[in-house]
């Protein structure tokens, strides 16, 4: 009887003759296709990185611009998002601008529950040491009258 020969292994009467690539550990097409992947993996995940810390960058902005717009009528601007319990995302608009109506609605739902969080904008009135706007100076005695009046 005849030895069962592999259905991998080579025919004799076979006129193949490229050898296999790749596996045998000689250069071929698999390894520079390997080389070439994860060469784009690696872009990939820098570019990903990037797009990761421009969102950051761009969250942290449309913050500031919100917690500016909110210190109109806030104290503290940033108490929006720390004690009225909001999102950047909740604020802004569908082409990624803040919201001024939603903002200005966030910010009175706040101060309806919390009224002591306004903006304390109001004049403090006369508190004395200047002349009120609307009077004249007094004409209180200067040390040249008293000079004046030394030589008579």
């Amino acid at each position: 009887m005849s030895s069962p020969i592999s259905e991998n292994a080579p025919d004799e009467n076979s006129t193949d003759s490229e050898p296999a690539s790749g596996s045998d550990g000689q250069p071929g097409e698999g390894n520079t296709a390997n080389r070439e992947a994860a060469k784009y993996r690696t872009k990939l995940r820098e570019a990903e990185a990037k797009l990761d810390a421009a969102e950051t960058r761009i969250t942290a902005l449309l913050r500031k611009e919100i917690e500016a717009h909110a210190g109109k009528q806030l104290a503290v601007g940033a108490d929006l998002f720390t004690l009225g319990e909001v999102a950047v995302a909740d604020l802004i608009n569908g082409e990624g601008n803040p919201d001024t109506e939603t903002i200005d609605a966030a910010v009175e739902a706040l101060l309806k529950t919390r009224p002591g969080l306004r903006s304390n904008t109001a004049p403090w009135g006369e508190v004395g040491g200047s002349s009120p706007a609307g009077r004249p100076e007094r004409n209180a005695p200067t040390m040249l009258d008293a000079l004046k009046n030394a030589k008579n």
